[in-house]
């Protein structure tokens, strides 16, 4: 079941059972490309792109450990 809670002034957490939050920090230059990024390549939002990026970066980092440049 999932779960809503306010976290600050206009922002709630929603808990899912299938997913986990994580936070981290970014500076604010990259934050930007991040968000150009979701816009151009018509992400909803930024968890869905970082976490497209990371499935990206570690396939590759796979595929570069196993002999796959």
């Amino acid at each position: 079941m999932e779960q809503v809670k306010k976290v600050g002034d206009g922002v709630y957490e929603v808990e899912m059972n299938e997913t986990l939050t994580i936070s981290f920090k970014l500076e604010e230059e990259l934050l930007k490309q991040v968000d150009e990024a979701v816009k151009s390549l018509g992400y909803a939002n930024r968890s869905e792109l970082i976490r497209d990026a990371i499935l990206e970066y570690i396939s590759y980092l796979e595929g570069k450990k196993n002999g796959n440049s």
